[in-house]
């Protein structure tokens, strides 16, 4: 009678089971398709006979048109157990507008023998839909309809290849000196091979997108490894600022500098570091310089936060000494601040985020990070001074992670000028950190301020609260470092400095 039951049992489960329990996708391709094409799906566990649901959705890029969702089904047919050809007609490219870059995933799934539920499997993809000539021209001729003077190349100062190769890229002929193009160092011969999440085939594909204010270009070039961010302003939505304003909010600043409570933190002797610990310093500096500019993997905030976590836990343990903990914890808020400013964690965007001018570096661009800037110099200085090698290490990597989330980074250009131009700002760095003295209480004031402000970034534009924040700064950055620098004036806060301690005690006998 066991025997029985359990034949009963196991019959009933073979006739539940399904060989779509083992359907799975694996990739797609080509990653790019002309009309009259075929998409393939490679996988395995196609079931022979059945008609597939094929779903495409994710986001959809077009030439001069804003960013959009897609959800749309697909007509495919199962070839084998490991394909399936989806057929491109010309109907299918016009419904989607066009020339598009399809960035999401292929949903594939099968109808269960159960008849009562779906089986499937899905699969990033990132597809660039490629019309004919006839689609395409008539493509051009709707935007051009639309918009009477839509931004191109020459918007940003450059000169595109009207050579087609079949490929992602095209080729920059020739660069304006006084572009956009130019200040961030794109010369003729570089490749542009991305614009706001499209790809580009060809020079009537850079269009920028129109609801954008800014757009991120992606640019390689023979001899660099990966492919650099790069973020252009739209000149049509830029505000071009009075000189004569700017000028004296400059003034402005550097009144507000001279008189700011500020000065009450800038040492009244240097730093007396050995040279040993500058040179020690120096090395590591440019070991991690040369790792975040050629490392891919290295270009991502969380990464370095990481490696501070690290090298501060290997001080506290080595010093047993409690500033690595603070000093993490001030360095990772002003680095978080960055990224809600930015909207990103990536620090090739970070930087992108920064140019072309002095004045986009976050140290000058939003009071938030101005704010998060002053901690994150406490954080770097509480710790830079210490004469071992583990606070030679963390102070190396912080101040290299600084430099390029609040002084801009380095620029396009070849590995050993943008590695030295690190070092030099991580340099700067180390030594206003050195020349700043505040105590912890100070420093998380400004770290809540710098995240207060960015979060509010969420909900207004900062920058229309404070339009003219750059020119400020500049003025009172420029005040602190003189009076920082030249012995004379640094001479005057030290009579201050030391009659602090007077006045407290006198007014706590």
């Amino acid at each position: 009678m066991r025997a029985v039951v359990f034949l009963v049992i196991l019959l009933s489960a073979c006739s539940g089971y399904d060989d779509l329990a083992l359907l799975d996708v694996e990739r797609i391709e080509p990653p790019e398709i002309e009309t009259g094409g075929t998409l393939r799906i490679h996988g395995h566990g196609f079931p022979l006979g059945r008609a597939p649901e094929i779903l495409l959705r994710g986001s959809i890029y077009r030439p001069g048109m804003r960013a959009s969702r897609i959800d749309a089904r697909l007509a495919g047919e199962v070839r084998s157990e490991s394909l399936i050809e989806i057929p491109v007609a010309e109907e299918l490219i016009e419904a989607l507008g066009g020339r598009a870059t399809v960035d999401g995933e292929l949903r594939v799934g099968f109808r269960a023998a159960d008849e009562h539920r779906d089986v499937f499997s899905a699969e990033r993809v990132r597809v660039d839909f490629l019309p004919d000539t006839s689609s395409q021209l008539r493509a051009d001729g709707a935007r051009e309809a639309q918009a009477s003077a839509p931004l191109d190349a020459q918007s940003f100062g450059l000169e595109l290849s009207g050579e087609e190769l079949g490929a992602v890229g095209v080729e920059v002929v020739s660069v304006d000196p006084g572009g956009l193009a130019a200040s961030q160092g794109l010369r003729p011969g570089d490749t542009i091979v991305g614009l706001d999440g499209m790809s580009l085939y060809s020079r009537r594909d850079f269009l920028p997108d129109p609801s954008r204010s800014d757009s991120t270009v992606l640019v390689a070039r023979a001899g660099l490894r990966g492919v650099h961010a790069l973020r252009w302003p739209h000149q049509a939505t830029e505000h071009s600022a009075d000189p004569i304003a700017v000028g004296l909010f400059v003034l402005l600043g550097l009144l507000l500098g001279w008189l700011s409570p500020a000065t009450l933190c800038l040492r009244a002797r240097p730093s007396n570091a050995s040279l040993s610990s500058w040179l020690m310093g120096s090395s590591l500096a440019l070991i991690l310089a040369a790792l975040l500019l050629l490392v891919p993997a290295l270009q991502w905030t969380t990464m370095w936060i990481l490696g501070l976590g690290t090298f501060a836990a290997l001080f506290t343990l080595s010093t047993r000494d409690r500033a690595g903990a603070s000093s993490f914890a001030f360095a990772v808020i002003g680095t978080l601040t960055v990224m809600l400013l930015a909207r990103t964690a990536s620090i090739s965007l970070i930087i992108a985020a920064q140019s072309p001018s002095v004045l986009r570096w976050y140290l000058f661009q939003s009071p938030a990070s101005f704010f998060a800037f002053v901690a994150y110099l406490h954080a770097l200085g509480a710790v830079g001074a210490r004469p071992n090698f583990s606070a030679s290490l963390y102070s190396a990597a912080a101040a290299v992670l600084g430099a390029a989330l609040f002084l801009g980074g380095w620029p396009l250009g070849d590995s050993v000028a943008g590695i030295a131009l690190l070092v030099a700002k991580t340099a700067g760095l180390v030594i206003a950190a050195r020349a700043v003295e505040m105590g912890p209480r100070t420093a998380a004031v400004c770290a809540g301020l710098g995240v207060g402000l960015a979060m509010l970034g969420f909900v207004v534009d900062l920058g229309s609260l404070f339009p003219q924040w750059s020119a400020l700064a500049v003025g009172a950055v420029c005040t602190l470092a003189l009076r920082a620098l030249v012995p004379p004036l640094r001479s005057e806060a030290a009579p201050v400095m030391a009659a602090l301690p007077s006045r407290r005690a006198s007014r706590n006998p």
